[in-house]
């Protein structure tokens, strides 16, 4: 499991701000982790959230992320982190050490980071909704695959873009950034277009950090805060690739009116039962 979230209610504003986030890992969790760790704290400190600007903060918090894990700082947590991963994958490997499926999965979560800066080879989407209850307002904002879903009056309103390496405009940031796409993937890899961390694709010195082939830069929607709003949906691809918005508002829907007290985790967890996979291959 290579994903985090933030769910940090009452803070800024006089405690009228709410922050939701969701981070999906990819290389490992390490990225996710340290996002999680420091968002809102970041948020809340960035000079234009605290002149009134929400919008801007969001957009340049984002790229205050990959400005943080490239600190000396930043790279001692992040390798704390690893650290503590292998130890978690080590004592999994132990219950299941006759499992050579968890001998190939250890491959690719993170072995041989030791050496290299963790944030070169691993990264995460970023979904962010904060909820400005003073004002009425409510931001999202989104880097990679991850994906908002406002339900309003039952209708299912997608408030992020899937940033994927095939769309028009992202495909011409990656080329001018000297990268290229292949069966939906940055340079044969990554089949997302923007993420946080990833800094291996950040790394042409003649661009921004909003113009690099991978970039951290968001895309932020901002919507009127009313009472017509039902619920906002944050959730990896790997939802939205079993059920489309408008199937994900009606589930909930559909329980909220049956006992309108019903836990939302409870909710969540039927519908994670729906869509994991009834069988998993255990071969080689």
């Amino acid at each position: 499991m290579e994903d985090s979230h933030i769910s940090d209610l009452s803070v800024g504003n006089n405690g009228k701000l709410q922050v939701f986030g969701v981070f999906d890992g990819h290389g490992g969790k390490e990225v996710a982790q340290f996002v999680k760790n420091h968002f809102t704290e970041e948020l809340l400190q960035n000079s234009a959230y605290k002149s009134g600007n929400l919008k801007k903060a969001l957009a340049e918090n984002f790229l205050r992320m990959d400005q943080m894990v490239v600190t000396n700082t930043g790279k001692i947590e992040l390798k704390i982190i690893s650290q503590k991963s292998k130890e978690e994958d080590n004592i999994i490997s132990q219950k299941e050490k006759n499992n050579k499926q968890m001998d190939i999965l250890k491959t690719f979560l993170g072995q041989g980071k030791d050496d290299e800066d963790v944030a070169m080879m691993t990264g995460c989407t970023a979904n962010v909704c904060v909820v400005d209850e003073q004002n009425k307002k409510i931001f999202f904002s989104n880097a990679g695959d991850s994906r908002s879903v406002l339900c309003k009056n039952g209708i299912a309103f997608p408030m992020s873009i899937d940033h994927k390496p095939d769309l028009d405009i992202e495909k011409n940031r990656i080329y001018k950034a000297d990268g290229w796409v292949s069966d939906g993937r940055v340079k044969g890899n990554l089949n997302l277009s923007r993420s946080l961390g990833d800094l291996e694709y950040k790394q042409n010195k003649k661009l921004s950090a909003e113009d690099q082939m991978i970039t951290a830069y968001p895309d932020v929607v901002v919507e009127s805060l009313t009472s017509d709003i039902n619920f906002i949906v944050l959730a990896c691809d790997g939802i939205w690739d079993c059920m489309t918005n408008q199937e994900v508002c009606d589930f909930i829907t559909e329980r909220l009116k049956k006992d309108s007290k019903q836990k939302l985790s409870k909710i969540i967890e039927e519908l994670m039962d729906k869509i994991v996979a009834p069988d998993i291959y255990t071969g080689i």
